[in-house]
């Protein structure tokens, strides 16, 4: 039942235009006129184009935005006047809430990975094994659905949810150093290297793609897993309060 349902979400989602565009067509926008202007230039710190970087920055920073989904359709169908339709399907709420958590992280992953498979072809972008590079928007994905539901279900109003889903994308790009560096120390540096989502993301793409630090990569993974776990505990918390 829950998969069933999942799949009708997504036909539902594939009918959002405005969200396709924003998170699909808005990166690939962004990632044409900047590699075009990196043109061959390779970075230093890494050792690759400069426009891999910037493909990889871009995914990841709108990955970080997709929890959107999961905000809106659990606000839709189980917090609205909608909520006493789905209260009478043969299913429980808690399993629909599954559906929408399952449909927003494999739709979030997709739309990602169309952005992937554009920079290949348009741009040469090397990713490394596209298995791995499929993981890790996976696990990264899952991470940000899970955390935009805590959001939506811990607090009241709907707009608060908002901003805190929004406050969160700045702040993981802030923390990131995508806009400025922070000074260079042992304490910024292990906070703009492991601090959220979309560091721990980066660190385990940019691993796959040159093939180093593969420790660093190991310990965002288990970071992440953590954090899924946490956050996972959290949702059920707050959804058997709200939503039961």
């Amino acid at each position: 039942m829950i998969f069933r349902s999942s799949y009708f979400i997504v036909r539902r989602m594939l009918r959002d235009y405005v969200g396709m565009t924003i998170l699909i067509l808005t990166p690939i926008a962004l990632i044409s006129v900047l590699a075009l202007l990196a043109g061959g230039v390779i970075s230093e710190s890494r050792g690759i184009p400069i426009r891999d970087e910037i493909s990889v920055t871009m995914v990841f920073a709108f990955l970080m935005f997709s929890g959107f989904y999961t905000m809106e359709y659990v606000k839709g169908d189980l917090m609205s006047s909608m909520r006493w339709r789905m209260y009478s399907l043969p299913m429980e709420v808690y399993q629909h809430a599954y559906s929408i958590l399952i449909s927003s992280t494999l739709f979030s992953v997709l739309q990602s990975f169309t952005v992937v498979i554009f920079t290949i072809f348009v741009f040469g972008v090397y990713w490394g094994n596209l298995g791995i590079v499929l993981l890790i928007l996976f696990v990264v994905s899952t991470v940000i659905q899970f955390l935009y539901i805590t959001f939506v279900l811990w607090v009241n109003n709907y707009k608060t949810a908002e901003r805190l889903g929004i406050g969160f994308g700045m702040a993981c790009l802030l923390l990131s150093e995508v806009w400025f560096s922070f000074p260079e120390n042992k304490a910024f540096q292990l906070l703009s290297s492991y601090s959220n989502p979309f560091a721990l993301g980066q660190n385990m793409i940019f691993a796959a793609i040159t093939g180093e630090n593969i420790e660093t990569a190991l310990i965002s993974l288990g970071l992440l897993i953590v954090s899924f776990i946490i956050l996972a505990l959290t949702a059920v918390y707050f959804g058997r309060r709200k939503l039961i």
